[in-house]
């Protein structure tokens, strides 16, 4: 086992899409992690090329075109992959297949498709994968903690809610929204995003960590508070039932409900439910509250003018939390496994059955009727 060997990482692109520049303070403070260059493609979104070379500035490192050269840079042990969900899975290819280890933001693909050429890709190589953004927090780690030590008992059911108070929410009149709902298949947006996939995400991969294979999926979801959302047929809230293949149920209510709306980044919360007992986890406890909502919503609180979703801000907090930062336990986990040549706890192989349920539940919703896994074919775009 190596110990004391240093990884040098290729960041590719600071997508409005990704959590690219939440990577970088736990990057910047490892002893052990150098941040080897920025990346991208020639043809990006205007916006983004100024983006790229300005973090490229900012972290001392050159940006390089394109990602095909970056990652021959000498050095490179891991690719960071931070770009729109559309182009991931082309970029995890190419670097598995040039030997390089993967740290990937949420998904490694925008269908099926994509994420089994993934998984290919890395069990070829022979490579390391980890997507940090589903099992290092608060929330999932005190659930899965509970589960293991089987305080509820014998688990028998789960029900998560995360939703983010982000945004500026507005009535929504009957004129403009879509009279269907967008089916799965379309992921980017100008001005917005899909709030199932975003932030119902992260409660699918709590729940596959306490569940067995899942074999059915339902859900329902809209735009109830962002007239965007419901100009495009798409949601920015909904829900989602998940059976395991024990008859387990868990279900899920996720989405963008607006700011003002919760102390924090808004409710990160679990029951467990068993047979010896309910157990409650708040992912935002540990810490100190201060409910004063009125100096948010009086104070002539706007969005910045740039970033009106907040995608890439936060609102104005209230809470201070008390918690390890999840990005450094991911990197600490990945470098364990690539010292020790074992896997993290999330990788490719998981984010592909991850996605195959999160595409249930569209097909789902589009039909109104439950759907068996696993998915016999790709859900219509």
């Amino acid at each position: 086992m190596i110990s004391d060997h240093e990884y040098g990482v290729l960041l590719v692109s600071f997508s409005r899409h990704s959590h690219q520049q939440s990577f970088i303070q736990a990057f910047k403070d490892h002893p052990r992690i150098r941040i080897i260059g920025v990346a991208d493609d020639p043809d990006i979104d205007p916006y983004l090329k100024p983006l790229n070379q300005a973090w490229a500035k900012k972290l001392g490192v050159p940006y390089i075109e394109p990602i095909e050269e970056a990652i021959k840079q000498e050095g490179v042990d891991i690719v960071s992959v931070g770009h729109e969900i559309e182009r991931r899975s082309r970029i995890a290819v190419m670097a598995a297949s040039a030997g390089k280890h993967l740290w990937i933001d949420k998904f490694i693909g925008a269908n099926l498709a994509e994420c089994d050429a993934v998984v290919e890709a890395v069990n070829q190589a022979g490579v390391k994968s980890i997507l940090p953004s589903y099992v290092y927090n608060s929330l999932v780690r005190q659930c899965h903690q509970a589960v293991a030590s089987e305080s509820p008992g014998e688990l028998i059911g789960i029900h998560v809610d995360i939703m983010f108070n982000k945004g500026l929410p507005t009535p929504i009149p009957d004129e403009i929204r879509k009279p269907f709902f967008l089916p799965p298949g379309r992921w980017k947006f100008p001005n917005i995003k899909r709030e199932l996939l975003t932030v119902g995400a992260y409660a699918v991969g709590l729940i596959l960590g306490c569940f067995d294979r899942i074999t059915e999926v339902y859900g329902q979801g809209d735009a109830y508070f962002f007239q965007e959302h419901a100009k495009h047929g798409a949601e920015d809230f909904g829900t989602l039932t998940l059976v395991d293949e024990n008859g387990r149920i868990g279900t899920i209510s996720a989405g963008r409900i607006g700011v003002g709306t919760h102390g924090a980044s808004g409710p990160q919360q679990a029951f467990l439910f068993g047979t010896g007992g309910t157990v409650f986890i708040d992912g935002t406890r540990p810490r100190f509250d201060t409910h004063i909502r009125s100096s948010i919503l009086e104070a002539s609180y706007e969005p910045p003018h740039d970033d009106p979703m907040q995608w890439a801000s936060s609102t104005p907090s209230q809470v201070i939390g008390i918690f390890d930062d999840p990005m450094t336990l991911a990197l600490e986990d990945f470098i364990r496994a690539l010292d020790e040549d074992d896997a993290p706890q999330f990788t490719v192989h998981h984010a592909r059955d991850h996605l195959e349920i999160l595409l249930a539940g569209y097909h789902a919703i589009v039909q109104n009727k439950p759907v068996p896994l696993p998915l016999d074919e790709e859900p219509v775009s």
